[in-house]
């Protein structure tokens, strides 16, 4: 907590990675909901609806949670969180090492090297990650207790319950990987209890076969008993989660290359002696890859089995060891075998296993440094070293964090240069010191205590420019100008980017994966690696236009900061236009249209960086193609029919050279160089076509531009027959109405005008497989709002002309909320209500008080059968998994309860062994 001051003292924030974008906005709904006295069952806001009380990491019942989320901001409870974590799992390994019968100096060594090591570090942004990791030292810290006690004669019980809330308590914390993982850890431990944590002299002479032929039923029966239950008293997060991974991506079959993602690559071993060698700076692509834990703490640990030879340094050395090797993943033939092992192959990220590695090498550091220490005097000895140290080693680390936030990070990457020479170097002579009896005891333990803080201090500094940077909370929650654009009179739509920023500006500013939840919207994609729905991952993969217009996106945003100079990522693409809309690649190449009348154009457009040039200045021309074979091009110039978007803004900062045309259509904007917000515009021009003849037969439609690159934007292009009858090109072309809604130099966001609403009515229904239905919802002639395909449930046929059924029904969203929709709704005839949010089990719906089906509708929605006539439409979600889990939660802590109470009464009642 001392390193992180700045996060300690709410001056910061934790800021970097999926802290922002994956833990923030949903724990932001988790706060949200709190607030209003419920769970976060349901999240409209994420790929159309998602259960995101049952996807896990949102960690809704874990209790700290329920207590900061709802008395802090989510900024700041993730932040203290963290901290906690940290502490938490720090003063675990203390305990565990300590009740393991070593000093306070191993103990405190064992500590610091766990929660502060290279992989914790590097995890800082994976909250639930580090939740679960904290745990570990203290499950085998109760297992030890309960095994010590039970030797002793006396009341274990106590220690069985904590054992088994703990386990409890991982399974709610939200990261089922490291929970399967601790548990492993946790059943070796203790089917090796009898060896590991009882004294020798309390262990029958019969040899090891006697001892495991005696204890290993006894062993296995604790050990699987609390496992249940603590599943037992998880199951009302675990029985949904498991619902949920039946429909998610972890429910298919895996492929190798998924299982066997971000393995070690067997290089970065070189870690533990030259940590950023072949890493390189720590950033979010090798962030799985840190397990360094100081050089001489994994000296220490590869001394100890030469040291000490007994089961308990056995057991963490053969730990580490298969720790490691599975870390490496592909790497080795061991993950071959493993893909074929149920449940296991559910997991990715081989690497993490460096959770387990560091553990164990925390353990054996501190068991190593013990031995040393006691073969060491503990006769004070050179009283002047030992004051030198005391002032010389705080004064070394307070420098050290002070310039950890005080230089950039080139600085330390070069120092690390330098720095494991000297840390080899000190390492080397503090063992020889203690070898030779140089110095007494308690001198050893400031040395090798002080340089271990010194050397993972320095270790941490590159990772606060990046991995664990900080950040003002203001800087995560405050609200975008691209959300203060959007219309607030429509209160249900979604939002999508397509496009990948770089730059936090952008990232911020275009709402980037989960960004919306912080600011109340609902995003189309969503950045959800664990449990996504897989159906709703194949809609967005595979969605055309009009599958845009059917999931209510409304705004699509561009992020126009996507590269930094010096990142390590190129830009894999021109952002320069709007997915769907007139192009100006469309516009080139003069796509032919059905034949059409028309007596005048109407051209929406702008321009970009285009205030040096002057009045009338020629960017650009319309290309008519006429069935007669003929051509006719019109002007675009600056200021007569077009001119530059930020024309206003400019105007502020220095002289314009082309006027503003009259026909200037406001929208908000801002610019960096500008300082503040202004109006920009976009620029609506007309032009004659028929020039007083009869209006020409339209083939043909092209623009070319003559500014380079971005220089020129067409919005739309309207075509105007002679009785004043409009039609926009883009429909024409089956694009979408796309309608600059703001700009500034970051991003840009286009209102979709075709957007269907998020609940309407159809009277023609089709059931068809999956496959099928997206083949035909990709199709141009697709028209949703005409038509539903069903996944199951009664075909429908129409009857009538679709318009004129259209313009008769009324549907009235008159409650939105994530766990309860209700609708009046006014149909003409027979047909389907569909609502475009997501179809999963637990919804029920209620038309006039009766109970009746929702049918899977269009790939991924939900619809419901009405009669003609006028309804009321509720939809309630009732997941009747989480009903069953919180059955079988409240009798396992009754079950706990019951043990605990006859363990009250037993507490001064010796217990057989």
């Amino acid at each position: 907590m001392v390193y992180y001051w700045p996060v300690a003292i709410g001056q910061q924030v934790f800021a970097e990675g999926d802290i922002n974008w994956l833990f923030l906005p949903i724990r932001t709904e988790l706060a949200r909901a709190l607030a209003a006295g419920r769970l976060p069952l349901w999240s409209p806001g994420l790929q159309a609806g998602f259960p995101l009380f049952a996807e896990g990491e949102v960690a809704a019942l874990y209790p700290l949670n329920l207590i900061a989320y709802r008395l802090l901001p989510a900024t700041l409870a993730n932040s203290y969180l963290t901290l906690f974590n940290l502490a938490w799992a720090s003063i675990g390994m203390y305990l565990l090492v300590r009740s393991s019968g070593l000093r306070v100096s191993s103990a405190l060594l064992a500590g610091f090297v766990f929660g502060f090591s290279g992989f914790v570090t590097a995890q800082n942004s994976h909250l639930p990650h580090l939740t679960v990791a904290a745990w570990l030292p203290w499950l085998i810290f109760f297992q030890q207790k309960y095994w010590r006690a039970r030797s002793e004669g006396k009341n274990s019980l106590i220690w069985f319950l904590l054992a088994s809330g703990s386990i409890g308590l991982q399974f709610l914390a939200g990261f089922p990987q490291f929970a399967f993982f601790s548990l492993v850890v946790y059943a070796l431990s203790g089917f090796f209890g009898p060896l590991l944590w009882r004294s020798p002299v309390d262990l029958p002479r019969t040899g090891l076969v006697g001892i495991f032929r005696v204890w290993l039923p006894k062993a296995a029966f604790v050990t699987s008993s609390s496992i249940l239950l603590g599943a037992g008293i998880a199951a009302i997060q675990l029985l949904p989660t498991y619902e949920l991974i039946g429909l998610s991506i972890r429910g298919q079959s895996l492929s190798k290359y998924f299982f066997t993602s971000y393995s070690l690559d067997p290089i970065y071993l070189t870690q533990f002696l030259v940590p950023f060698w072949q890493l390189g700076t720590p950033h979010a692509f090798n962030m799985e890859y840190w397990g360094y834990v100081g050089l001489l703490p994994i000296s220490l640990a590869l001394i100890t089995p030469f040291l000490r030879r007994n089961a308990r340094t056995l057991f963490f050395v053969a730990l580490a060891l298969l720790a490691l090797a599975l870390a490496l993943g592909g790497n080795t033939p061991i993950y071959d075998w493993l893909y074929y092992v149920p449940l296991f192959n559910r997991f990715r990220v081989p690497a993490r296993f460096l959770f387990l590695f560091t553990f164990a090498a925390a353990f054996l550091a501190a068991l190593g440094f013990e031995e040393i220490g006691n073969r060491l005097h503990n006769v004070r000895r050179k009283v002047w070293l030992e004051r030198v140290l005391g002032l010389t080693v705080p004064a070394v680390i307070a420098w050290t964090i002070y310039q950890a936030y005080n230089q950039p990070v080139e600085s330390w990457m070069d120092a690390w240069w330098l720095l494991p020479a000297l840390l080899i170097s000190a390492s080397t002579g503090a063992i020889l010191l203690a070898r030779f009896r140089w110095v007494s005891q308690k001198t050893w333990q400031v040395i090798v205590l002080g340089l271990t803080v010194f050397d993972l201090a320095a270790f941490s500094a590159p990772f606060l420019s990046n991995l664990a940077r900080m950040a003002p909370p203001a800087e995560l929650i405050q609200v975008p100008r691209t959300v203060l654009a959007m219309n607030s009179a429509q209160p249900h739509y979604r939002v999508i980017v397509d496009k990948h920023p770089y730059t936090s500006g952008a990232i911020r500013a275009s709402l980037w994966t989960n960004l919306p939840l912080i600011y109340d919207k609902q995003g189309v994609k969503s950045y959800l690696p664990s449990l996504g729905i897989q159906r709703n991952d194949q809609y967005v993969q595979a969605m055309s236009l009009e599958m845009r217009n059917l999931i209510n996106t409304r705004y699509y945003l561009l992020p126009l900061e996507t590269f930094v100079a010096g990142d390590p990522l190129p830009p894999p693409f021109d952002e320069t236009e709007p997915y769907g809309g007139l192009t100006l690649s469309i516009l080139s190449e003069q796509p032919s249209l059905p034949p059409t009348r028309v007596a005048r154009l109407e051209l929406v457009s702008y321009t970009d960086e285009t205030g040096d040039l002057a009045n009338g200045t020629v960017i650009g021309e319309i290309v008519l193609r006429l069935a007669t074979g003929e051509s006719k091009t019109f002007p675009i110039r600056l200021g007569v029919e077009t001119a530059d978007w930020a024309y206003d803004g400019l105007r502020k900062i220095g002289n314009v050279n082309h006027s503003k045309p009259s026909g200037a259509q406001a929208f908000p904007a801002y610019l960096k160089s500008v300082g503040r917000t202004f109006d920009g515009h976009k620029y609506l021009a007309q032009y004659d076509v028929d020039a007083g003849a009869a209006p020409p037969t339209v083939i043909a439609v092209g623009v070319r531009s003559l500014l380079p690159g971005s220089g020129l934007t067409i919005e739309s292009i309207s075509l105007i027959d002679e009785q004043e009858r409009s039609v926009s090109l883009a429909s024409l072309l089956q694009r979408q109405d796309l309608a600059l809604a703001f700009r500034s130099h970051t991003a840009a966001m286009w209102e979709n005008r075709d957007v269907l609403p998020r609940a309407f009515v159809v009277h023609q229904a089709q059931v068809t497989n999956d496959e099928e239905a997206l083949t035909r919802m990709q199709a141009p002639d697709f028209r949703a709002d005409q038509i539903v395909l069903l996944a199951d449930g009664p075909s429908l046929d129409a009857h009538e002309d679709a318009t004129l059924s259209k313009s008769r029904d009324q549907v009235a969203i008159t409650e939105y909320k994530p766990e309860r929709v209700a609708l009046n709704v006014k149909s003409s005839r027979d047909g389907y209500l569909v609502l475009t949010d997501t179809w999963y089990p637990g919804w029920v719906a209620y038309v006039d008080g009766k109970e009746i089906p929702i049918y899977r509708a269009d790939y991924v929605f939900r619809a419901v059968r009405l009669t003609a006539g006028e309804h009321v439409v509720v939809f309630d979600y009732k997941p009747a998994s989480v009903l069953w889990g919180a059955v079988i939660s409240a009798l396992s802590l009754l079950i706990g309860g019951v043990i605990a109470v006859g363990c009250i009464k037993r507490t001064n009642e010796p217990v057989a062994t």
